[in-house]
């Protein structure tokens, strides 16, 4: 006996056809919630899915924040925010380079950013950057610049200052070039990801609000575990209904 044939025990007085006919429905109202939930919860999953794409850089350039080799997740399209580690494809044509490159975005449309003020940091509209990620021992810059962007364009730098090539040599990027911000690291060879949050520097300056972004896609997550929930909570239903009938069956 399924856990469908016991959604209508057997009644005093109803006949054999009839009893047949409710556990047809029975069954049909039974399978078409259980398929309705499963295809929530699978297409909650496959959306979250999609939604993070997972990469691999295999450069120097923004070490220690992310070594070669590391891999990361990105959320394509959004909303973007100074001081997040953003990919874009390289920008121009240049030796041995090409492909998605991974930087740490510092200036927005209408930002004037600059190096380097009287103490060495990078300013964004006047406000010292207290770069605190950077590589060890790296100055902010070695080359000076002043930039005012214009809209549509962004600045990106690399953490391993030193030797990242950026802004600096091929200017500003489009911002609409920008694949999206990476919100997931692992170290090379784990298999935990950690968030990646907004640096201290730029909410204290004032240039980002504090970083209390979701990581994971919300709504298709809340599908699926939705979807989830109504898949246990059937199965409960199914299965208690099952064990009262065989109860009622037991002799006395």
């Amino acid at each position: 006996m399924t856990p469908q044939d016991a959604w209508y025990p057997a009644v005093a007085g109803v006949p054999d056809a009839a009893m047949a006919r409710r556990r047809r429905a029975g069954r049909i109202i039974f399978w078409t919630l259980t398929g309705l939930a499963a295809a929530v919860m699978a297409g909650g999953l496959v959306f979250a899915a999609a939604s993070l794409r997972p990469y691999t850089d295999p450069a120097r350039s923004m070490q220690n924040t992310v070594a070669p080799g590391t891999r990361f997740l990105v959320e394509p399209g959004s909303a973007l925010r100074r001081g997040d580690l953003v990919l874009f494809p390289f920008p121009g044509p240049a030796p041995g380079r090409a492909g998605q490159v991974l930087k740490r975005l510092i200036g927005l449309p209408g930002d004037h950013v600059a190096c380097c003020d009287v103490r060495g940091r990078v300013t964004v509209d006047g406000r010292a950057l207290d770069e605190t990620y950077l590589y060890p021992r790296d100055p902010p810059s070695t080359l000076s610049f002043s930039v005012a962007l214009r809209s549509g364009q962004a600045w990106v730098l690399g953490d391993h200052r030193s030797i990242s090539y950026d802004s600096r040599e091929y200017g500003p990027v489009r911002l609409g070039s920008i694949t999206g911000r990476v919100v997931l690291i692992a170290g090379h060879g784990s298999f935990t990801f950690a968030p990646v949050r907004t640096p201290r520097t730029f909410v204290a300056d004032g240039l980002a609000p504090p970083d209390q972004r979701a990581v994971w896609p919300v709504r298709p997550l809340a599908a699926a575990s939705a979807g989830l929930g109504a898949l246990i909570i059937l199965g409960l239903f199914g299965l208690i209904r099952v064990l009262l009938r065989r109860a009622g069956r037991q002799p006395a």
